[in-house]
């Protein structure tokens, strides 16, 4: 199953460039900029309030379903297979998503990652999720076997530090400022790390069609 942003295939199902799946790489589903506006419109707070924090760049804010960390050339194949796998057998469906609330791991009390919750169609990403870290597995590709927990991460603090009830509450109004989206592909993502932090490229996707 191939889109228009699959720069990876060629008409042979083979990958024309298997260097692509060098790297860092991820399953996810992005989150839109009218989506992430409201967010990034609150960083100059986030950075006046927690000023050891490192803010995340918002076009690269996603929703994570599979971190498959270094993979090497050889196994690219398998990674589109594990993908493809996840979301036909059987087909899986879009979600209708929105941002709701706030919180901070591994709690507000000890911040070390602040984050806007996700609602909605959240079992639909479960369940993908679970598929793709089977689906992983079987390729013989790592991946971390856990519960997901939906969430757009917003900042990052070295040493952990309180989180304020009223930045909360700031950062969990403009979530609810944001309009809903619906998630119409799964990606496959490349993580380029570099002194600025980390950048994110799409490298193959995966169509998610309607309920």
């Amino acid at each position: 199953m191939r889109g228009p942003t699959d720069p990876a295939a060629d008409a042979g199902g083979m990958l024309a460039d298997p260097d692509l799946f060098t790297g860092r790489l991820f399953f996810g589903v992005e989150v839109p900029p009218p989506v992430r506006a409201p967010l990034e419109a609150i960083q100059p707070e986030l950075a006046r309030a927690l000023p050891g924090a490192r803010l995340t760049e918002p076009s690269g804010w996603h929703l994570t379903l599979a971190f498959l960390g270094q993979v090497r050339p050889e196994s690219g194949a398998d990674v589109v297979a594990a993908g493809e796998l996840a979301t036909t057998a059987p087909p899986a469906r879009e979600a209708a998503l929105r941002l709701e609330g706030a919180g901070a791991f591994p709690s507000t009390g000890r911040a070390r990652a602040v984050w806007a919750g996700v609602a909605g169609d959240v079992e639909v990403l479960g369940d993908l999720a679970a598929r793709l870290s089977a689906a992983c597995r079987a390729a013989g590709l790592h991946a971390e076997d856990r519960p997901l927990h939906s969430h757009l991460t917003l900042a990052r603090l070295r040493v952990p530090e309180p989180l304020p009830d009223a930045l909360v509450g700031r950062i969990a109004a403009a979530a609810a400022d944001a309009p809903g989206w619906r998630a119409r592909a799964l990606h496959c993502y490349r993580s380029i790390l570099s002194n600025r932090g980390a950048r994110y490229r799409v490298i193959r996707s995966f169509p998610l069609p309607p309920a």
